[in-house]
């Protein structure tokens, strides 16, 4: 059995804050950290058992605000608006005195009301292969993928189905919302439209727009990635578990000449 102190994570406490290890890393710059990690950190800060309780989280955007540095991170969480419906709350990172990334958080109440689901076109994950698909991000064998279509770092369409045995804060196992988020970073590798050795494709924001929460250990990512040649382009996100399509999301995607690093650890 794995000692928790093996266990790989992203982050560590230290200080009131946060401290990123080696596998957080972002495979494009040094110094800096990947979207993943970020997403995920910020989704295990909008965690709240009392408001989960009676709302459900129906949107979760991030915005990374120029490079998140590779140095302690602090956190702050503000209610925007707490209605009867609707409850709104921003999640920052700070670096030093800037904020660096956050995240607004749609929590809608509960409620039964009418079910209409997307149809499920994908094959379960015990009937998929496990093989490798990750290039550099898969957390010191923490992730593991089941690939169905496409390569990562190659054009096209691509669709896997992934699952994460590590934690993204040292000793505090992710829920399957926490690994949502972190997956829901990788639509532009999985589903890229350039070549990884010419073009960069870094991540600006990640949005996912969920029908449920997800359950289970599988989480399915189906990208795809467009541009128009101005600069940027856009990732498109489809996301199921065991139980089908559980959101939707969306990446802008900052393009320029450069490829990964070849040291990343992630």
């Amino acid at each position: 059995m794995t000692a928790p102190a093996d266990i790989p994570h992203y982050f560590n406490r230290h200080d009131g804050g946060y401290v990123a290890t080696d596998l957080a890393r972002s495979p494009w710059s040094a110094g800096t950290l990947a979207g993943g990690p970020v997403s995920s950190l910020l989704a295990t800060l909008a965690e709240d058992p009392v408001l989960d309780a009676t709302m459900t989280i129906a949107r979760f955007s991030v915005d990374i605000l120029g490079v998140v540095p590779n140095q302690p991170l602090d956190s702050r969480v503000t209610c925007v608006r707490a209605g009867r419906q609707m409850q709104l709350h921003l999640v920052e990172l700070m670096a030093g005195d800037r904020v660096a990334a956050r995240a607004e958080v749609l929590r809608v109440r509960k409620a039964e009301t009418p079910v209409i689901l997307p149809e499920n076109p994908y094959p379960q994950p015990d009937g998929v292969p496990e093989r490798r698909f990750l290039i550099g991000a898969a957390m010191r064998g923490a992730i593991h993928t089941r690939p169905i279509r496409g390569a990562v770092r190659e054009p096209g369409r691509g669709t896997a189905w992934f699952t994460c045995d590590g934690e993204i804060v040292a000793g505090q196992t992710p829920s399957p919302f926490v690994k949502a988020a972190l997956f829901a970073d990788f639509g532009n590798g999985v589903g890229s439209a350039t070549y990884a050795h010419a073009w960069s494709y870094a991540n600006l924001d990640i949005t996912l727009q969920f029908l449920r929460m997800p359950v289970g250990d599988w989480f399915l990512l189906d990208a795809e990635t467009h541009m128009a040649g101005n600069g940027f382009g856009t990732a498109t996100n489809t996301f199921a578990d065991v139980e089908g399509i559980y959101a939707r999301g969306f990446q802008t995607v900052f393009v320029a000449p450069g490829a990964p690093r070849a040291d990343t650890r992630m």
